[in-house]
């Protein structure tokens, strides 16, 4: 029996391009798999990460950021990827923002996130 399926997952086109660089170039096999088992869990309403606060944009929707782990590189969380996604309740939808990998860009701004939200959710 399997688990029901509270939310659905959409993917903003950044985290698409990103996470297939990260699986062709950099050749991190591991990361497909790891983003299969966070769809699981944010299927069923189970959201993992910090909670980004917005004073400079607010937004409607919950952003997160979330550390996970390159066992690629056996490097662990501090040097692994960061997923940025949004949680919009009253659609019951997840949506990817976008990833990145923690040795290439330290951090994404504030402008970035809010520029991915208004893309993907146009007024």
């Amino acid at each position: 029996m399997s688990a029901v399926k509270i939310f659905e997952m959409e993917y903003e086109p950044d985290f698409e391009k990103n996470l297939n660089r990260l699986v062709k170039k950099k050749k991190f096999s591991s990361l497909p798999g790891q983003i299969r088992k966070l769809e699981k869990s944010f299927e069923r309403g189970e959201f993992e990460g910090d909670r980004m606060t917005h004073r400079d944009f607010p937004t409607p929707h919950d952003v997160y950021k979330l550390r996970l782990p390159n066992p690629d590189t056996n490097v662990g969380k501090s040097n692994g990827y960061r997923v940025i996604y949004t949680v919009v309740t009253e659609f019951k939808l997840v949506v990817f923002l976008t990833i990145y990998y923690k040795k290439e860009m330290e951090n994404v701004s504030d402008e970035y996130v809010k520029g991915l939200i208004d893309g993907y959710f146009p007024n």
